[in-house]
């Protein structure tokens, strides 16, 4: 038999430690977070895809082949007539939706048929407004929409539509650009949904020959302002763009490149598939 000075084996000390069991679970779970915080974050993909293109029947095909390829959320551009930060091909896409006679009707009709991966509307603010605000944002919820993201609306002059999204619980998404001053990306923080559109150069949207190359000191700039995860977009159109933004950003959003392969989804497909494997590496 040990005497009472006998040293006890851990089993043993463990088992007569009488310890509340809530404190435990609470170390617990304060470990698991720390834990959580050092482990490597997937990177955000995140594909944009104009409704109605190349008609309207193909484009829950080509959210679908988006999400199969490994797209983490999806834009749907809904086409409009002066489409002020779109480039070229987003231009033309819009165009030939329009001419099919694709409204934000189809959109919502659409949106509420997919459900392979969180969807996300891009829109300006005049069909909006036309639609009017609080139809929308209900449209929007019953659809099943995670988010809005309408570029030319500044957040300074946001509060009907915020009102209107709030009131749907379906937030808004808020573009940030190189000009922006501090005080606007601390806005900007406040304001937006669950993550923060970066806009990666000054101009459209479009494929690019390369990444900006102060993209990394505007992306540092926005991190000391923003615990929210930051998607870059506009100029993203190859494997190895998307690579060398990922290392700088927690995601990327591509348009162009993937509405240049539209016409085929198992192209879309495919090119979303490298793009996913891209920025994992």
């Amino acid at each position: 038999m040990p005497t009472n000075d006998a040293p006890l084996d851990r089993k043993t000390l463990l088992h007569n430690l009488e310890l509340p069991q809530t404190p435990i679970l609470e170390l617990q779970r304060r470990i698991d977070l720390e834990l959580a915080d050092q482990e490597p974050k997937r990177k955000l993909l995140i594909p944009f895809v104009t409704c109605g293109y190349p008609t309207k029947a193909k484009t829950l095909d080509l959210l679908k082949a988006c999400a199969a390829g490994g797209a983490d959320k999806i834009e749907l551009g809904i086409p409009w007539s002066d489409p002020l930060a779109d480039g070229p091909v987003i231009q033309e896409t819009s165009r030939v939706a329009l001419l099919s006679g694709t409204t934000m009707l189809d959109a919502f009709e659409i949106a509420a048929k997919f459900k392979d991966a969180p969807l996300l509307f891009m829109t300006y603010y005049n069909p909006v407004i036309q639609f009017i605000l609080p139809r929308f944002f209900n449209r929007a919820m019953k659809a099943g929409l995670k988010g809005v993201i309408i570029p030319d609306l500044p957040p300074e002059e946001s509060g009907d539509a915020r009102a209107a999204a709030t009131m749907a619980g379906v937030p808004l998404i808020y573009l940030c650009s190189p000009t922006c001053t501090d005080a606007r990306i601390r806005l900007i923080d406040r304001l937006s949904g669950d993550f923060i559109y970066l806009v990666s150069l000054r101009g459209v949207t479009g494929a690019r020959s390369a990444v900006a190359s102060d993209l990394g000191a505007f992306v540092k700039r926005v991190r000391r302002f923003t615990k929210k995860p930051l998607c870059v977009g506009f100029g993203i159109s190859t494997p190895e763009q998307a690579r060398d933004v990922a290392r700088l950003a927690d995601g990327i959003i591509v348009g162009s490149a993937i509405l240049k392969r539209a016409k085929n989804p198992r192209d879309v497909e495919r090119f979303v598939r490298s793009l996913r494997k891209a920025i994992e590496g």
